[in-house]
Formats: C-alpha cells, sequence, structure tokens
C-alpha cells in the first residue's frame, strides 16, 4: 500500500512554517541530512525508495497523479486521507524523478504571500506526459 511504502521509505523533517503547535525550536535545524525536497512547510529526504516500486503503487491506487495535469496537495491528501501524508509523497516523488514539484518558493514574491498561497493549496506536483 502506498501510504505505508511513504511512512517507511520518506524522512520528514520538522514543520518550519512557523504556526504548527507542535514545532520544535529552530525547526529549519531539524531538518533531513543529504539529497531532500522541499514541499514548503518542511523537507522530505528518501529512505531506500525505488522508483518502480513507488511508481506501481501509484499506478495501482492514484492513477490519476499521473496523468500530466497539477495536483495538489489538498486533493491528494483526501486521495490519501492526510494532507501530511500528501506532502511526504509528493517529496519522495519528486527525488525519485516521478513528477516536479511546484510551490510558491519558485516564484519571486514575500514570503507571507508565498505562505497564503501554499495554505490554500498551491503546492503541486506535475508528472511528465
Amino acid at each position: 500500500m502506498l501510504v505505508e511504502y511513504v511512512r517507511t521509505h520518506a524522512i520528514r523533517g520538522a514543520c518550519t512554517c512557523g504556526k504548527c503547535f507542535d514545532a520544535p525550536e529552530n525547526p529549519e535545524q531539524k531538518q533531513p541530512e543529504g539529497h531532500t525536497a522541499d514541499v514548503f512547510f518542511f523537507q522530505i529526504a528518501g529512505n531506500g525508495a525505488e522508483k518502480q516500486v513507488f511508481e506501481n503503487l501509484i499506478g495501482k491506487e492514484f492513477p490519476h497523479w499521473l496523468d500530466g495535469k497539477e495536483h495538489s496537495y489538498i486533493e491528494m491528501g483526501a486521495d490519501i486521507g492526510d494532507q501530511g501524508l500528501a506532502l511526504m509523497t509528493m517529496g519522495l516523488g519528486k527525488l525519485l524523478n516521478t513528477w516536479d514539484l511546484l510551490t510558491p518558493k519558485l516564484l519571486p514574491i514575500p514570503e507571507d504571500l508565498q505562505q497564503q498561497m501554499a495554505g490554500i493549496g498551491m503546492i503541486t506536483i506535475k508528472a511528465p506526459r
């Protein structure tokens, strides 16, 4: 099952949004080491994930994520039942080159506007066709 695969093979950093009650002090210092994907709110690192296994699980459970259209963490969270896991899945897929990851950090706009955009779902994936 995809959710279990992501839980096993994605390492999640601490939330850096500044609004989470359970975020530690200095969350930017509590991020995974090595090659990571930035899903805006935190960093994701891979832990032995295999691209073919990951994509096979997506193909069986959520094939529409690979349709070449943009899919937000809100939509993906509704599909799998948890927005945090959706963000972890997005990051793992980026690390495995399954899709592109688009976040407001790509835009030259103020940080508060980036936060607003992220909060309304403007963190998306787009798989190549």
